[in-house]
């Protein structure tokens, strides 16, 4: 997976990873990033060389998982926007000669996710 620096990771979500295995590089490690915003608790977790990120949803106040997703090839993740209070990601999702899935995530104020396949 093509992502960007750790720094600019840690600033779009606003938040510092939690490491799997402080000893690898982080391209090489999962890395989990929990944040929230006004209504929910993220849990983003990156494993770059396996092409894997995760999402899980929670409610703020009964910590309920309400959405939870799981992709396991993505080629690449962008961030669009890093504000203090808007925050937006970029994934690019499967593996087709006629087609793409990006999936567009604002984190911040509240979470929003728009899922398009597009034609290559």
């Amino acid at each position: 997976m093509r992502l960007p620096e750790e720094l600019d990771l840690i600033s779009v979500f606003g938040s510092i990873a939690k490491r799997k295995d402080e000893t690898e590089p982080f391209y090489y490690d999962t890395s989990t990033f929990v944040l929230e915003n006004d209504k929910e608790l993220l849990e983003i977790t990156l494993s770059p060389f396996y092409n894997e990120f995760t999402l899980i949803v929670k409610d703020r106040e009964t910590k309920e998982t309400v959405s939870y997703f799981e992709l396991l090839s993505v080629r690449k993740l962008e961030i669009i926007e890093d504000k203090k209070h808007h925050a937006k990601i970029r994934l690019f999702h499967g593996e087709s000669d006629r087609y793409e899935n990006i999936i567009e995530l604002t984190i911040q104020p509240s979470l929003k996710i728009v899922f398009r396949e597009q034609h290559r």
